[in-house]
């Protein structure tokens, strides 16, 4: 049985995983992320390939703690959107776009 301290520190770090998330994506800015999702491009694979060496490993690092509290990509990818409703409004639009989302993820968290 998860224990409330458990369940509070991994929805603060999933929190603090969509905020990072989020400043990447306003930097992108929001035309240019609906342009990759029209295009069948995945945004957050993107972003996550366009990152240095350090910060790959940094991500991945970080990504499979929260994976070892239980967290999912799923639940990352929920708040990322509630954190910025017109990215939910940009994957909504497109059938299968945020299951094709948490895919490529599950597959970075895989790569060595």
């Amino acid at each position: 049985m998860t224990t409330f301290r458990a369940r509070v520190a991994r929805k603060f770090l999933i929190i603090k995983a969509a905020k990072e998330f989020k400043k990447e994506m306003e930097k992108a800015g929001l035309d240019n992320l609906k342009t990759l999702a029209d295009a069948g491009t995945s945004i957050l694979h993107t972003y996550l390939n366009g990152c240095s060496a350090q910060e790959k490993a940094r991500l991945r690092r970080d990504l499979n703690t929260l994976q070892e509290l239980g967290a999912t990509a799923d639940m990352i990818i929920n708040e990322l959107t509630l954190q910025m409703p017109k990215l939910a409004s940009i994957m909504e639009a497109k059938e299968g776009y945020k299951e094709s989302e948490i895919q490529k993820v599950m597959a970075f968290l895989k790569e060595s």
